[in-house]
């Protein structure tokens, strides 16, 4: 299974019309994903909706990382767009991680671009666990 960058579902339809030219950025708590560089630039990767994949994408640049509350304007406008302000992102990412997030919270910041969708791999089953 490729890596991938997973979204809730919730997000499905925003993902699906997203374009193939701007840039998007996804976040991760803590600095994990960050530290082993797990995501490294011009990779292919899969982009996913309750873990089932929607489109390929690929790491634009290095991984950053930042308390929560670095990050500026460029990078909200690179996310969802119910995402765009700080407290919305501090709300999803403790609800996603069932954790504690403060605006001190590091976090780890991957930027991709959208591949087009193909109409025969939107939520395709490929991991047999899930």
């Amino acid at each position: 299974m490729a890596k991938a960058i997973n979204w809730p579902l919730s997000f499905r339809e925003e993902v699906i019309q997203e374009d193939t030219d701007s840039v998007h950025l996804a976040l991760r708590l803590g600095d994990l994903y960050y530290q082993n560089r797990y995501w490294v630039e011009d990779e292919v990767v899969d982009i996913r909706v309750n873990h089932k994949v929607i489109r390929k994408g690929v790491i634009v640049g290095d991984l950053r990382q930042k308390p929560l509350q670095e990050l500026n304007q460029e990078d909200f406008s690179l996310l969802k767009s119910s995402l765009r302000n700080l407290e919305a992102l501090q709300s999803f990412l403790s609800q996603t991680y069932q954790a504690t997030v403060t605006p001190e919270t590091p976090i780890t910041l991957v930027a991709y671009r959208n591949l087009p969708v193909n109409p025969e791999e939107v939520e395709a089953e490929d991991d047999p666990h899930m």
